[in-house]
């Protein structure tokens, strides 16, 4: 029951983080100003979890395991050996129509909020309208000040429409 269980959540994250890097790869031409992604700092063990994952999806399959004890080490191999490296390809920043930060794509439109974290890391924080939980979106501090340019910009067009803190906050 716990392969089974792990099949299924490593199924939707496959197909949540290819669909992920599908739009990266739209939105990718109309980017403003980008960095590259930040690597984990436990990178190298997911890759080897995803050889160890490989191989005993071998072995199973040898083994005339039942089909969801080979599908569900097959599915976590691609995850991490393919996908999390392909989530690593895709460039956080400001692209023409939204912002892309660590929960995906946000659309200028849907910013309810924005606000800059500025210690110890710079960080922006956005909260889309009718959600609940925030977009992060680490800014390099050479960045900066050109990413505080664009949003002013982008708010002085109104395409980006905030709403008024409350009391001040």
């Amino acid at each position: 029951m716990v392969l089974l269980g792990l099949a299924v959540y490593f199924s939707v994250a496959v197909a949540r983080t290819l669909a992920g890097y599908l739009l990266f790869l739209k939105v990718r031409p109309t980017a403003l100003l980008t960095w590259p992604g930040r690597r984990p700092a436990h990178f190298p063990l997911l890759i080897v979890l995803g050889f160890v994952a490989a191989a005993l999806t071998v072995i199973n399959g040898t083994l005339d395991r039942p089909f969801h004890h080979v599908y569900s080490q097959g599915v976590m191999a691609v995850y991490f050996t393919v996908m999390v490296p392909l989530s690593l390809k895709i460039q956080p920043g400001l692209y023409r129509d939204g912002v892309w930060a660590d929960a995906g794509f946000l659309p200028y439109g849907k910013i309810g909020r924005m606000a800059f974290r500025e210690t110890p890391e710079i960080v922006l924080i956005l909260v889309p309208r009718g959600r609940s939980g925030p977009f992060r979106l680490p800014v390099p501090s050479s960045e900066y000040g050109a990413v505080r340019k664009i949003l002013e910009e982008k708010i002085r067009t109104r395409v980006v429409n905030v709403e008024k803190a409350i009391l001040g906050l």
